[in-house]
Parts: structure tokens; sequence; C-alpha cells
């Protein structure tokens, strides 16, 4: 079955008390988190499963490293589920939400933020989530949000940052990082310094959006910016040399860390049998047995485990009341 990626008009979306949604601002955030919460419940809809399965990844930094490595795990899976499995990596979040709604996808690896907006307008599901290991060796499925400063900045606490946040400068990764702006701005709304829907601009001196993990932290690096706003991982762990060198990092350090954001999911269309969404689980975490290496080649995740999807999806729902900005907003 060839189901193509390319942009198409939204699938129609549920009316009534969960499906609904108002539109920008607070009121369609409401609605949004009121269907991230209640889920999915209705029935689903009687479709045979298809021939082949097509399975979409998120995009992250390099999208052809991401597609390369997404081509070793459908391979795996295709063998273990003896059917074909084809891999795409939309360049834009959007399209990939899009075409697990729209039917054009049947799985898909994703953030919680994407999650929380295809489980919004289509029936998903999810069947497992990463496991990561803080820097203390722990195994979560979640993670740290963290705040970092230069090594030799006035600011020792999140304290500091709140009484002279007139005077500084901030960069978040971008507009769309749950861990480099959605959290980061619920830790702010948290501490007092803004409030829910308010600008950032309106309590920093100026607000930059670096566009990547690596970029925030080089604008800390280079003076342009007095804090930034990313994962945990950029600073700490085995992985984190893809973001920057030691020499590097030992300029900088963690000002302050908020937990709670989810581990990347990965979720599959309802309608799919029980029976074909079982296999599909089953081969998921027997590749995260046998070989976590491709886990580790795609988003840099350990392994592989089953989760309550309201719980692991919470923090992230919360976040969304706390910012004042529909989810869709995040998932370009």
């Amino acid at each position: 079955m060839n189901k193509s990626l390319q942009p198409e008009v939204a699938a129609p979306r549920r009316f009534g008390d969960v499906w609904w949604f108002s539109g920008p601002g607070l009121v369609g955030v409401v609605a949004c988190v009121m269907a991230a919460l209640l889920g999915c419940d209705g029935a689903s809809s009687t479709t045979s499963d298809p021939a082949d399965l097509v399975f979409v990844f998120q995009k992250q930094k390099d999208p052809q490293k991401i597609e390369e490595h997404a081509a070793s795990a459908a391979k795996f899976l295709s063998g273990q589920l003896q059917i074909p499995v084809t891999r795409d990596v939309p360049l834009k979040y959007s399209m990939a939400v899009q075409a697990l709604v729209s039917g054009k996808a049947d799985v898909a690896y994703l953030d919680s933020l994407a999650f929380v907006l295809a489980r919004r307008d289509g029936d998903v599901e999810i069947l497992v989530a990463e496991v990561r290991k803080d820097s203390s060796g722990k195994a979560r499925t979640d993670y740290d949000s963290i705040l970092v400063v230069a090594r030799d900045s006035p600011l020792k606490s999140i304290d500091d940052l709140v009484r002279n946040a007139a005077d500084l400068r901030i960069a978040f990764t971008s507009e769309i990082s749950t861990s480099g702006y959605l959290m980061a701005v619920r830790r702010l709304v948290n501490e007092g310094l803004m409030k829910a829907g308010q600008d950032p601009n309106q309590a920093f001196k100026s607000v930059a959006y670096a566009g990547g993990y690596t970029q925030a932290l080089q604008q800390v690096l280079d003076g342009r910016s007095d804090v930034c706003a990313v994962s945990y991982y950029t600073m700490e762990g085995e992985r984190a040399d893809v973001y920057l060198e030691k020499a590097q990092r030992d300029r900088l350090r963690i000002l302050a860390r908020t937990p709670g954001v989810p581990t990347h999911l990965i979720c599959v269309r309802r309608s799919l049998s029980t029976d074909l969404k079982q296999r599909i689980k089953s081969a998921l975490l027997k590749m995260s047995r046998e070989q976590p290496e491709l886990l580790a080649d795609v988003y840099g995740a350990k392994s592989l485990t089953q989760v309550d999807e309201q719980e692991h999806v919470a923090a992230t729902v919360e976040a969304l009341k706390y910012v004042g900005i529909p989810v869709e907003k995040f998932v370009k």
C-alpha cells in the first residue's frame, strides 16, 4: 500500500466536549487539554489491517541521519512482523501528525506535544515510551528541562534569574520545543516571573529562539544570551558530545532543572486490530531488548517500556495550560 505523505486538508474533527477546539487563546488550550486528558474512548472505525505499515519518525536535528537509522529500525520490525514496514521522516512536525491522523501512516515515533495533537484530532494510542537514564543512572520515562548559564555567570539560582529577569537575555531552543520552551515557560510561571499566556518578552530584556539545542547553548557561550533553555542530555550523558565538545560544556553550568518532560513515545492508529497492535508492541519491545543501539541511534533512548498513556503525557497537558497557547502552535 503506497501512502503519500504530502500535505492535505486536515481530517474532519469531532465536536462536543472532547473534540471541540475554539482556536487560539486559553479557551482553545482548555479544549485541547480536555481532549488530551479524556483520550479517545469512542468506538474505533472497523477497517481491515493494512498489507504494509508506514512508520513515521518525527524529525530531529539531522533529518538525514534520522532517516538512515529509522530505516534500520523499520527493517527489524518488518522481519519480526512479516509485513513490509516503510519509514518516513517528514520535514515538518505537523506532517508527521497529519499522516497519522489521516491514515496515511500507521505507526509514529513522536514527542509528547505531537502526540497530544494527534490524539485530539484522531484515534491514536500509545504503545510504548522511551526509557532514558539520567545523570545519576536512574532509568526514567521523563527527563529534565534545564536552564544553562556561563560558568562565571553571577546568576547562582533560579531566584537570581527571577529577580534580574528584566536585565537578562534568554534563548529558548525554539517555539516548538517541549524541554527548550514549553517546560521552561511553565517553570517561570510557577516561579511567579510570568503569568499564564504572557509573552516572555514582557519578562526579559530580550528573547531569542535559537532553532536548536546547539544554537541555544552557543548563544550563551558567545555572550549573546545570559541563559538558555535546553534538554539535560545536551550537557550530561554519553551523547552530550553530539551538541557541544566537552571543552565548550566546561564553560557552562546548569542553573536549574525542571523534571517531568515526557520521553518520546511510539503510537499507532487505534483502528488497527488488537492483534496487530499487540504484535507491533511485542516487536518494539524485542528490538529494545535485542538491538538497543537502534533506539540510541534514532533519538538517544536506552530502551522502550509500556506506560500509562494519561500519566505519561500529563505534564505536557498541564504545561499547555500554563503557557496559554494552543498545542498546534507548537507542532509546525
